[in-house]
C-alpha cells in the first residue's frame, strides 16, 4: 500500500465490520445495547483516525515493500560514493560545459530485456541496488538495457559475453563485471552464500571515474603460480590495472605503483659470472623511489639459505623467517599451528590477532580481527633492526630510518612445527603472522613492504568469505599504501 492508501484501509474495514456486528446485535439485544455498542467502535474509530495520522506523521509502522530491497545501500556506500565518485563527475562535467559540450552521466548497462532481468531473482537483486543508486543520485547514475542478441557489434565492444554480464560506463572509460562476481560462493562450490553488489558497484564506479590508472605487477619470472584469480581480484577491485612482469627482460616499469610477488619457487638472481643483471638491485632501485611491495610465501616456500638473494633483500627491510636445523641436517621453516584457533581440525588453518603496538597496531587499529592464515610460517625481526620497545624495530643501518612492526600475530595457544617435532610455543611470544616495514625516501613518498608468512592468506577459501576478514585486510593495506579510493 501507499500511505494514503493505507490510512484509508483501517477506517473503512472498521466501519465494515461494525455495520454487521451491529446488524446481529440489534435482533438479540435491542437498542440500548446497539446504542451501547456504536458508542464503544465510535471511540475505537476516532482511536484508529488518531493513531493512523500520527503513523503517517512519523512514519511509525510503514515498511517500504515497492521493491523488496532486499539489501539496501549503505550509510557507508554513500559516503563512500559522495567521497570518491560524484565529485570526480562533477569534474568531468565543468570541463565538458567550459568546451561546450554536453554533461554526462555514469550508465550502468544491463545487457538484456528489462522484464527478464527482473524475473531473475539474481539479477534483480543488481538491479534493485542500481535503481537504489539511481534514487539518490539522480543525474549522475542512468540505467540502459542492451539485447546483445540485436546489437552485436555494441555488445562485443563493450567486452560483454552473456546476458547477465554488467557493463559500468562513464565517458570512454568502460568497466564490464560478471553476475558470479556480484556474488559470494561456498568454498570451492558454485552456491552462492552472500551478495556482494554493493561493494562491487562501488568499485565499478570508481574505476570509471578515476582520472589514474595506476598499475600493478606481478612477478613472473620465479614459478610463482596462482592457484586462483581472487587476489588479481581484489586489487582490481581496488582500482589497480594488472600486469604479469618478467623482471630479467624488462625490469620494473616507471608506472609501476604496487609489485606483488607470490609464492616464489626460485630465488631472485643477482650479479655474478653467470648474469649480468641483478634483479635484487632493480627491488632496491624500485623502493628507493617509494616502491610499494606484497610478498606472500608460507611454510613451503622458504628452506633457509634456499633463496639466499631473496631473503637478503627481505632481511634488509628487518623482516626473516623462523627456521629449525633437522637432525638431518636440512633447514626447515616453522608452520604454525595452534589447535584452539583454527578453521580446520588438524590446525593448521589459524586465525590471527591484529597487531595492537606500533606502526602495525595504527594500520590495524580499523580493520577486521578475524584474519586466517593456513599453512603459514613464522617472520621475526633481523638483529640489525633494534626494538624501541613500543611495538616497532628500527634500523638505520641503510642511512635512512626503517622501521618494521608487527600487523597480525597468532593466538598465545599456538606452536610452532619443524622436522616434524614441536619447536616453539607463543606463549608469552606470539608467532607474527604478517609484516610492515617503511622507509621514507628522498621523493616525500614512503616505501613499503609488508609480507605475509601464508599464501593461503590471499587464496579463495580465504578471500572469498564473508565472515573472514581477509578481503578487508589487504584492501585496508591498500588504502594504507595510498589508494584513498579503494573500496574497503
Amino acid at each position: 500500500f501507499d500511505r494514503k492508501s493505507l490510512r484509508k484501509a483501517p477506517l473503512e474495514l472498521t466501519v465494515r465490520v461494525a455495520m454487521k456486528f451491529i446488524e446481529g446485535r440489534k435482533k438479540r439485544f435491542g437498542s440500548v445495547t446497539v446504542a451501547l455498542t456504536l458508542l464503544i467502535i465510535a471511540a475505537l474509530v476516532i482511536l484508529n483516525v488518531i493513531v493512523a495520522a500520527l503513523a503517517g506523521r512519523y512514519d511509525w509502522m510503514f515498511i517500504d515493500m515497492k521493491s523488496n530491497l532486499v539489501y539496501s545501500i549503505s550509510d557507508e556506500c554513500r559516503e563512500y560514493l559522495s567521497k570518491h565518485v560524484i565529485p570526480e563527475v562533477d569534474a568531468v562535467n565543468e570541463e565538458r560545459r567550459a568546451s561546450g559540450d554536453e554533461s554526462v552521466s555514469i550508465e550502468i548497462i544491463f545487457c538484456d530485456e528489462k522484464e527478464n532481468i527482473q524475473s531473475d531473482l539474481s539479477q534483480k537483486y543488481i538491479h534493485d541496488s542500481v535503481y537504489e543508486l539511481n534514487d539518490i543520485y539522480e543525474g549522475y547514475v542512468e540505467i540502459s538495457y542492451l539485447n546483445i542478441w540485436e546489437k552485436p557489434s555494441l555488445a562485443k565492444s563493450l567486452g560483454v559475453s552473456t546476458t547477465t554480464d554488467v557493463v559500468c560506463r562513464f565517458g570512454d572509460k568502460v568497466q564490464t563485471v560478471n553476475l558470479e562476481d556480484f556474488y559470494i560462493f561456498e568454498s570451492g562450490g558454485t552456491t552462492p552464500v552472500a551478495y556482494n553488489g554493493e561493494k562491487i558497484l562501488a568499485s565499478c564506479l570508481m574505476r570509471v571515474t578515476q582520472k589514474d590508472e595506476p598499475v600493478c605487477y606481478f612477478t613472473a619470472n620465479h614459478g610463482e603460480t596462482l592457484e586462483d584469480y581472487e587476489l588479481v581480484r581484489a586489487i582490481v577491485e581496488a582500482g589497480y590495472t594488472v600486469a604479469f612482469l618478467d623482471l630479467l627482460s624488462e625490469g620494473i616499469p616507471e608506472d609501476c605503483q604496487l609489485l606483488v610477488t607470490y609464492e616464489p619457487k626460485q630465488d631472485f638472481v643477482v650479479t655474478d659470472g653467470v648474469s649480468a643483471i641483478s634483479e635484487r638491485k632493480m627491488l632496491d632501485e624500485y623502493m628507493s623511489r617509494g616502491g610499494k611491495y606484497l610478498v606472500f610465501a608460507s611454510a613451503d616456500t622458504f628452506v633457509s639459505g634456499g633463496r639466499p638473494n631473496f631473503e637478503a633483500f627481505l632481511a634488509d627491510w628487518g623482516i626473516g623467517f623462523m627456521h629449525e636445523g633437522g637432525e638431518d641436517g636440512i633447514e626447515s621453516c616453522y608452520l604454525v599451528k595452534d589447535a584452539s584457533n583454527s578453521l580446520t581440525v588438524d590446525g593448521y588453518t589459524v586465525v590471527s590477532r591484529n597487531a595492537t603496538e606500533g606502526l602495525g597496531g595504527e594500520i590495524m587499529k580499523s580493520l577486521a580481527d578475524n584474519n586466517v592464515f593456513g599453512n603459514a610460517t613464522c617472520l621475526y625481526f633481523t638483529e640489525d633492526f633494534e626494538s624501541d620497545g613500543e611495538g616497532n624495530y628500527i634500523s638505520s643501518a641503510t642511512g635512512s630510518e626503517r622501521v618494521a612492526s608487527a600487523l597480525m600475530i597468532s593466538h598465545e595457544s599456538a606452536e610452532a612445527w619443524a622436522s616434524g617435532r614441536a619447536v616453539a610455543r607463543a606463549a608469552g611470544d606470539p608467532f607474527v603472522l604478517m609484516t610492515v616495514s617503511e622507509q621514507a625516501v628522498a621523493s616525500g613518498e614512503k616505501a613499503c613492504v609488508v609480507v605475509s608468512a601464508s599464501s593461503d592468506f590471499a587464496k579463495e577459501s580465504a578471500m572469498q568469505s564473508s565472515v573472514i576478514g581477509n578481503n578487508r585486510a589487504l584492501s585496508g593495506l591498500l588504502k594504507y599504501f595510498g589508494r584513498e579510493n579503494v573500496p574497503v
